[in-house]
């Protein structure tokens, strides 16, 4: 029975992961980030605070 539920598991986790990493490129494709802003997967970060620190 353990060796059943570990199978699972480990099914499940990379079921998971495969799915994270489907939603993760179709997100990227559908909101890229653009002007003054990096980042990947629609989560982007302004950088506009890089050229006045000093």
């Amino acid at each position: 029975m353990a060796a059943f539920v570990d199978r699972l598991v480990k099914r499940t986790v990379l079921l998971c992961a495969a799915l994270a990493g489907l939603a993760f490129m179709a997100n990227h494709h559908d909101h890229p980030c653009t002007g003054a802003s990096v980042g990947a997967g629609g989560m982007c970060v302004s950088t506009s605070w890089a050229g006045g620190a000093r």
